[in-house]
């Protein structure tokens, strides 16, 4: 299948995925020109990684055949705080310089990031994106710069790294920057500094002609309290800083963006729903959007699969996520000698436990990868404990029991 598809698709990237594998399976697949060669079982952080590797080296290079702001405003909207993100953008825009992009989760900073490629002088070169969140720190640096054959144990073919990939004029984007670990901080400063990279495990010198832009929804450092991330990295990053402003205080703006997203789901859904009233856009403007924009298209697309041939506000209702249930606890409970100090303090551990997994469930729009990162754990344990504090009922149950 392998071979016809290159024979058929040469630019294709392919990624073979494999209950069986073997060094020999591998190498077989790269020869007969595979992307990636991933084994079962995986893991579903890893194969993301892969197909944004795979999409990076197929990255189109358009031209810019409208400006900016025509581009800008016709996906965020065209009310006075996007305006001014613009004029911010068009400041560095035909620049050099380094960008820290910063905003809450779904506000939009990768559309700014690829604005600025695209309708900058770089356009005709890749635009490459990294998740810093997504590489465990092992493999940090050969993702950033590439190996050698041979250069460790699973190194079967020379590789180039994201920053070569963007190394003749390119971009590339760092996606989530905050969760860059130690290793890849250190390896990024050093390539800010130097503008030289080398492959893991070789000696020849790769210069950079390549644009960084950086995203971030959290504090780095310079800013106050934070001590996790370098602050010499800070610095070389945020030559010229912008900050994408959170949908609830641009309320302007949701008319024009529930449209566009209806407008797409009527084309995926080919043509079943055709527009939406203005009581669903009441309710719309009156939400707070803790997931901003693409928040807002989840529950604009799921109302529109749901709807007849208008989305109405009982359609949005039904697809708004609830609000986390607070567990009242009476402070009785806590303050009583009959029940051992050990029970009362698993049930209160048990509580925290599960309004910050709801909380920061809200605040990534339902995005439960992006929520055990927030709350730095791992995404299994995640999920088993979003399972069992999905039952409000239950866990009520428990802690009025002690």
């Amino acid at each position: 299948m392998l071979s016809r598809l290159k024979r058929q698709y040469q630019a294709l990237p392919v990624i073979v995925i494999t209950g069986h594998g073997s060094v020999s399976g591998a190498v077989d697949a790269m020869r007969a020109g595979a992307f990636d060669y991933l084994t079962k079982p995986f893991d579903n952080d890893d194969v993301v990684a892969a197909v944004k590797r795979a999409i990076a080296l197929q990255q189109p290079a358009q031209p810019a055949t409208d400006s900016l702001r025509e581009a800008v405003t016709g996906l965020m909207g065209r009310g006075p705080a996007i305006q001014a993100l613009i004029t911010q953008m068009e400041v560095v825009l035909n620049t050099d310089y380094s960008v820290l992009i910063s905003g809450e989760t779904g506000t939009g900073k990768e559309v700014v990031a690829q604005a600025l490629h695209r309708h900058g002088s770089r356009t005709a070169r890749p635009f490459v994106v990294f998740d810093c969140g997504a590489i465990v720190e092992s493999l940090m640096e050969s993702e950033f710069f590439g190996h050698e054959r041979g250069s460790y144990t699973g190194a079967s073919e020379r590789r180039r790294g994201r920053f070569e990939l963007a190394a003749d004029g390119g971009t590339i984007f760092l996606d989530e920057i905050c969760n860059l670990c130690a290793v890849g901080q250190q390896a990024l400063l050093r390539v800010l500094e130097e503008r030289v990279i080398y492959r893991v495990g070789g000696s020849t010198p790769i210069r950079l002609d390549t644009r960084v832009i950086a995203a971030t929804n959290g504090a780095l450092a310079g800013d106050e309290g934070t001590v996790t991330f370098r602050p010499d990295l800070f610095y070389r990053l945020s030559e010229y800083t912008i900050a994408v402003p959170p949908l609830r205080s641009r309320p302007e703006d949701i008319d024009f963006l529930a449209r566009r997203f209806l407008d797409q789901t009527q084309k995926a859904l080919g043509g079943a729903v055709r527009d939406i009233s203005e009581d669903a856009l009441d309710l719309l403007r009156s939400c707070p959007w803790p997931g901003n924009a693409r928040q807002l298209r989840n529950v604009v697309r799921r109302a529109g699969l749901t709807a007849s041939s208008t989305v109405t506000a009982e359609d949005i209702q039904a697809c708004l996520p609830r609000r986390p249930v607070q567990v009242a606890v009476n402070k009785q409970i806590f303050s009583t000698v009959d029940a051992p100090l050990r029970d009362l303090v698993q049930h209160r551990v048990q509580q925290v436990e599960r309004e910050s997994i709801l909380n920061a469930l809200a605040l990534d729009g339902g995005n439960k990868a992006a929520a055990a990162r927030r709350l730095g754990i791992d995404y299994k344990t995640f999920r088993v404990k979003l399972k069992t504090f999905e039952q409000p009922a239950a866990v009520a149950r428990d802690l009025t029991s002690v």
